[in-house]
């Protein structure tokens, strides 16, 4: 007797649902191989591994401090790029989505890291070049600078300046080699400006000092005329040239090395101001051995009628310290040689050359102190740097 056909047909059933769910579980694992290919040949491994490669290359370059704006947008990106990395290692699976936001994201990272990289050795070139120039240009500056000074009236606030100058460039010179470009250029740059501006100051000092040319060339013009007519004898003093000249009617019998006043560029203003004076001026008394304690002397008639006038001017003005006298004893005199501006204000010769001088002058002579009749090569080339 035959089972029913509703039996039949639920058997059916089963044994379908039971060859299905075996062909399912035969399935699953092919699935999921299949997926995980999928899924590894969308993974970001390969972009994050060329994104920290050039992170590594940018950070060897020094980005951050040659390009900080492209390394810290590089390393914004970077530090997302591993956060959502480990959010998706965690995870049994991961979307294909999630892969292709990371890849996405290393890839901006190692875009930002190359363009780091690129300006930092840019920049970091034009600082070396810029440090390097600058540097070259500042050393005889300072040179000339030093040698210039020595030669002038000493003035504290100068050298100070030159002092703050050397500082700067020797900064620029140690963070040159340590290749602190920035530093380098920074400390460079100022060393530059201070070097200019005490430069324009010590220029701009001994340009208005030489405007007075042209007067002192007509008083020697003058003295030397009257002298030729006379037949007599002439000293000239010219302190730019360091020299004591010394006349006799048309001829130049002599030229003698001196030293002066510490201040001795420009006119002397009052007593104790260690500044020689400029002016015409007669030898009023010669003082011999006994009589001066430098050796020999020709004492000069200075304060003269002009000094007088232009020292009462300035107590008017009020251009001198309170109780200023305007001083005197204004001598030409031996004990020189010393190597350096000494003197109270006064002219000062080697011995045997003020023995000679003393031996030739006859109270009366004409003397004429200027600052200079033809400025010495080493002045030309201080205004020469800076018109540069």
């Amino acid at each position: 007797m035959g089972r029913p056909e509703a039996f039949r047909t639920s058997g059916r059933h089963r044994r379908w649902g039971y060859r299905l769910g075996l062909l399912g579980l035969l399935l699953m694992p092919l699935a999921g191989l299949t997926y995980g290919y999928l899924a590894l040949r969308q993974s970001p491994r390969t972009a994050v591994e060329a994104a920290q490669q050039a992170l590594a290359q940018a950070r060897a370059a020094a980005a951050e401090q040659y390009a900080p704006v492209h390394w810290r947008k590089a390393e914004q990106v970077w530090e997302e790029v591993l956060r959502r990395w480990r959010l998706a290692n965690q995870r049994w699976w991961s979307l294909p989505d999630d892969y292709a936001q990371i890849t996405a994201l290393a890839r901006q990272a190692q875009h930002e890291a190359i363009v780091a990289a690129a300006q930092a050795a840019q920049v970091r070139d034009s600082l070396h070049r810029e440090s390097r120039q600058m540097l070259a240009a500042l050393a005889p500056r300072l040179d000339s600078l030093q040698r210039w000074l020595r030669l002038l009236p000493y003035r504290p606030a100068w050298l100070q300046q030159l002092q703050v100058a050397q500082q700067q460039y020797q900064a620029a010179q140690y963070a040159f080699e340590q290749q602190a470009l920035w530093e380098a250029a920074r400390k460079a740059r100022q060393a530059h400006l201070q070097t200019l501006a005490l430069t324009q100051q010590v220029s701009d000092y001994v340009r208005d000092y030489l405007a007075q040319v042209p007067r002192w060339r007509q008083w020697v013009a003058e003295a030397r005329a009257e002298a030729r007519r006379q037949n007599q004898w002439l000293i000239v003093v010219d302190k730019m040239a360091r020299q004591c000249l010394v006349y006799r009617g048309d001829r130049q019998l002599a030229v003698f090395p001196i030293e002066l006043g510490p201040n001795w560029m420009g006119s002397k203003h009052y007593a104790g101001d260690r500044a020689t004076p400029e002016g015409r001026y007669r030898v009023v008394r010669k003082l011999g051995p006994g009589e001066t304690r430098y050796y020999r002397a020709l004492l000069l008639d200075y304060p003269n009628a002009e000094d007088r006038a232009r020292f009462a001017r300035a107590r008017r003005e009020g251009l001198l310290p309170p109780g200023a006298k305007i001083g005197g004893l204004i001598e030409i005199h031996g004990e020189g040689g010393r190597g350096a501006d000494w003197t109270e204000g006064c002219v000062a010769l080697h011995n045997q050359d003020m023995r000679r001088l003393y031996e030739m002058i006859p109270v009366g002579t004409p003397v004429v102190i200027v600052g200079t009749l033809d400025p010495p090569s080493w002045v030309q080339q201080m205004i020469a740097v800076h018109a540069r």
